[in-house]
């Protein structure tokens, strides 16, 4: 793709909170890592420079800024105020494409950008609408994407702003991945089947809770199961989920792994992957591409979100918040012949190939982006 009349590059400034949440921030450094460099100039504004993922960032060589790209909006006065400086920020980065990572329903973000006359786009990355905040956030917005259908039909009905994109990940990169030895003998899996991963910070909406007493049930068939809950587990609810677990007599069953920076081990010794969200649904979830991407079939609850991600695969989902359903899924899998299972892997694999690639993702952004300036390219 090259320029044509070699126009200036096209400036995006990518906004995120933070590179803590591993799923968004891989999300975003895959786009940036593949956007066409002849065509676009990344950039990045985040608040801080934690997390595992931000020396990836600083890697890749592009600008990155430290700031608030938001602003209090309250009182008004104060508000207009915040706008005003946020707004000078802007115009000194200068882009011309700001593109929020941003999972709030925050607005000062693109008002300030409209202020500066940069055009604005927002991903939408969850199923939250409960205020009136995301409506004054989509009508400042000059381009929406949400990630799922679900989204498009309950929240933008009629909208012509809306661009679906679905979040892609690096197919390859979960390629052809050999058992982790350290990671069998650390929680010692090597007489364990099957060995169930779920990867999801332990929170209610993952529904652990609904997963875990679906693999009770799973361990009555199946002594020598395991359950791998591999997430950020410092919160109450997953306190309250330990304490349960040890009262239950599941110690050494149920694993809490707490928070990993490398994931690509624990999909190297699933036997079968769950994600159990609960009825609010997700936005795009990762985890399940990674999963399917490595070789790993996987079930997920029938939710907003996920059901996207089994569209093509529907005796994959099961109902939410029901352990029942798990735990049937989880049997059936498991006595099913090693001839259907492999045909399961191929299926998964081919449909994330061509609906999930991250090369999709960039080539339907750059378009994006470049219809929004009004841009062609040759």
């Amino acid at each position: 793709m090259k320029m044509k009349r070699r126009e200036r590059k096209i400036k995006i400034l990518y906004t995120i909170p933070n590179f803590n949440t591993a799923g968004s921030g891989k999300a975003l450094l895959n786009v940036i890592s593949r956007i066409d460099k002849n065509i676009f100039e990344p950039a990045i504004c985040c608040r801080h420079e934690k997390g595992e993922l931000f020396k990836t960032a600083e890697e890749m060589n592009v600008p990155i800024y430290i700031s608030y790209f938001t602003a209090l909006m309250k009182p008004r006065l104060k508000g207009i105020k915040n706008i005003l400086r946020l707004s000078r920020l802007f115009k000194k980065i200068n882009p011309d494409i700001i593109h929020s990572y941003n999972y709030s329903d925050d607005y000062s973000e693109g008002l300030a950008s409209r202020l500066s006359g940069i055009k604005w786009v927002y991903t939408k990355k969850n199923m939250g609408w409960g205020s009136n905040a995301w409506k004054i956030r989509s009508k400042i917005a000059d381009a929406i994407i949400p990630q799922n259908e679900e989204m498009v039909n309950r929240f933008f009905p009629g909208s012509g702003k809306l661009v679906l994109i679905p979040i892609g990940i690096d197919i390859d990169e979960f390629a052809g991945l050999k058992r982790d030895t350290k990671i069998i003998d650390e929680f010692k899996l090597r007489d364990s089947f099957p060995v169930i991963l779920t990867i999801a910070n332990v929170i209610p909406i993952k529904g652990i809770d609904y997963l875990i007493r679906g693999f009770s049930l799973v361990l009555e068939d199946y002594g020598n199961a395991k359950l791998l809950i591999v997430g950020e587990d410092r919160t109450e609810y997953a306190d309250s989920l330990k304490k349960k677990v040890s009262e239950e007599g599941l110690d050494g069953k149920v694993i809490f792994t707490g928070k990993r920076n490398e994931i690509k081990p624990f999909f190297s010794v699933a036997d079968i992957f769950v994600l159990s969200s609960t009825k609010t649904g997700e936005g795009g979830p990762i985890s399940i591409l990674e999963a399917m991407a490595s070789g790993i079939v996987s079930f997920g609850s029938d939710v907003p979100g996920i059901r996207d991600q089994f569209r093509e695969l529907p005796d994959q989902l099961f109902e939410s918040e029901n352990p029942g359903a798990i735990a049937n899924k989880i049997i059936n899998f498991v006595q099913t012949d090693d001839e259907t299972k492999q045909k399961m892997i191929k299926k998964q694999l081919e449909f994330i190939r061509k609906h999930y690639s991250v090369e999709n993702e960039v080539l339907r952004l750059q378009e994006l982006y470049l219809n929004l300036l009004g841009r062609h390219v040759t």
